[in-house]
């Protein structure tokens, strides 16, 4: 899992960085790239999207090594440029559905499904998959990152509320809105 305790050491890679040691840079990268590129895949639902949002995001972020504020975490500004450009790229490509991955609980439940004898259960659940993906994707972007930050990636409220720039109340409160109209949509659904 991902350790976003290791900002201290975050922060000195980004100043070396910042000053011109491209290794250090290099470090960030390595270490970033796999958990931004699994947060910009749940956000766009595409891996050659996601890949392109992650290489935007390592550009903006070394264009802009100065203007990073140390007073901040640093995955914070990582998350945040990340899910920029997730909306850049958004509204570049409003023709293409957002489908999001399922929960991981949810995710064990379809492999479970699927690794029984019974093939149509199999199909049952890829099927049920399909239709909360839709809904997942149908959500509102105010309902639909916190819901991604906190239930996928197992960020905490405030740490949401930091990439989001809102209170963690307005967090738990539009993760609640989101499970509503999840259950709504998936209850005229099923």
């Amino acid at each position: 899992m991902f350790d976003l305790a290791s900002d201290d050491e975050d922060k000195a890679l980004i100043k070396r960085a910042a000053s011109g040691d491209d290794p250090a840079f290099t470090a960030i990268m390595r270490k970033y790239k796999s958990p931004l590129y699994h947060f910009a895949y749940r956000h766009m639902g595409d891996g050659d999207d996601a890949e392109d949002v992650v290489q935007d995001t390592f550009i903006a972020m070394h264009r802009n090594l100065a203007r990073f504020n140390p007073k901040y975490k640093f995955s914070t500004w990582a998350f945040q440029i990340t899910m920029n450009k997730c909306r850049d790229m958004g509204r570049k490509r409003k023709t293409r559905s957002f489908i999001q991955r399922m929960t991981p609980l949810m995710e064990v439940n379809i492999t479970n499904m699927e690794t029984q004898e019974n093939p149509d259960a199999s199909i049952d659940g890829k099927s049920r998959l399909k239709v909360v993906n839709t809904a997942i994707s149908k959500l509102p972007q105010n309902l639909k990152a916190p819901l991604i930050l906190c239930t996928i990636e197992n960020m905490s409220h405030k740490q949401a509320a930091e990439i989001l720039k809102i209170s963690p109340k307005a967090v738990e409160t539009r993760i609640y809105r989101a499970r509503l109209n999840l259950s709504q949509a998936l209850g005229s659904a099923g």
